[in-house]
């Protein structure tokens, strides 16, 4: 099944399992990779505000999307310039 790079950017976090997967794909270059992993990146960050300000949907969980953060910022200074 080949992946969409709109699909990918929109929704990161439904298409790949973790930050890993999508660093070891070889369906995207790693241009491609990097743009999905900061919009994985800026959506995560989003969500953290948002539990912040109490504004999380009350099955989320605040400790996962931090750690998901750190894998996803982890995966972008792993993929080559």
């Amino acid at each position: 099944m080949q992946m969409n790079m709109q699909q990918a950017m929109k929704n990161p976090n439904v298409e790949f399992v973790s930050p890993e997967v999508l660093e070891a794909s070889a369906e995207f270059s790693a241009a491609q990779k990097r743009a999905i992993l900061r919009q994985w990146k800026d959506q995560l960050e989003q969500l953290l505000v948002a539990d912040e300000e109490s504004m999380l949907r009350a099955n989320a969980n605040a400790g996962a999307n931090a750690e998901c953060l750190r894998r996803v910022t982890d995966s972008l200074t792993r993929l080559p310039l």
